[in-house]
């Protein structure tokens, strides 16, 4: 076989595999639209200033489906859990409310009390934390659970109303939720779990982490505190 052949055969799959790629290349470039195209409507989270949405945008675009309704869209894409009566909420991407509190539902802007109303593609869905009794704006602290790998099952968060002179301390002992040890500094366990010898639970507060003397630290509202269960 001649060298010039060869040379003859080595273009020849050069450019098949070219085209081919530019063909997969573009097939991939029609199914990114594709996919963009079916994009559910916009998602968003809020409690007061905070946006607490996290990934529920991407659930929702990847359960919707044109002519679906609110309550079948926020049911099947697992983003809002919802009492035994159906319509009630519990939570919204696992976020609890204070008793004092509702979500409040937009669609398009406007606020809806029918569950069955149809969701476009091109509408907005705002759920927001409102005080249960009045108008006043909503003063929330965010109390966010975050198990981790180890325990992903643990993470959730609490959104919680502001109170004067609330600190980190008073926070933990009012949630319910968290057992301090005798020096009212160390948290023992969350929900029932106490860590594993090679565990810990660790403070942050707007993802600064805080030092012992932090657990007396003053509360702001709009503030998150976070109790991580982490490696140690």
């Amino acid at each position: 076989m001649s060298t010039k052949f060869l040379w003859r055969l080595w273009l020849g799959l050069i450019i098949i595999a070219t085209l081919g790629g530019c063909s997969a290349f573009g097939s991939d470039a029609n199914g990114n639209n594709a996919a963009a195209g079916a994009a559910g409507p916009a998602f968003s989270l809020m409690a007061g200033d905070n946006e607490l949405a996290g990934n529920s945008g991407r659930q929702l675009s990847e359960a919707y489906k044109p002519g679906i309704t609110l309550i079948e869209l926020l049911k099947s894409s697992g983003v809002v859990t919802f009492a035994e009566d159906g319509f009630s909420i519990l939570a919204v991407n696992k976020i609890f409310l204070a008793p004092d509190m509702i979500w409040q539902i937009q669609l398009g802007g406007k606020i809806i009390t029918d569950w069955n109303s149809t969701v476009s593609r091109e509408q907005a869905i705002v759920i927001t934390a409102k005080p249960a009794a009045g108008d006043a704006p909503l003063l929330p602290i965010i109390l966010t659970v975050n198990g981790g790998s180890e325990q992903p099952e643990l993470t959730h968060s609490h959104i919680l109303s502001y109170s004067e002179d609330l600190s980190v301390r008073g926070l933990l002992k009012s949630s319910g939720i968290v057992q301090l040890a005798e020096d009212n500094k160390t948290v023992l366990t969350v929900m029932g779990y106490t860590p594993l010898t090679s565990e810990d639970w660790k403070l942050k507060v707007n993802d600064k982490t805080l030092l012992d003397s932090g657990i007396d630290m003053k509360l702001r509202p709009q503030d998150v505190l976070e109790i991580s269960l982490v490696l140690r």
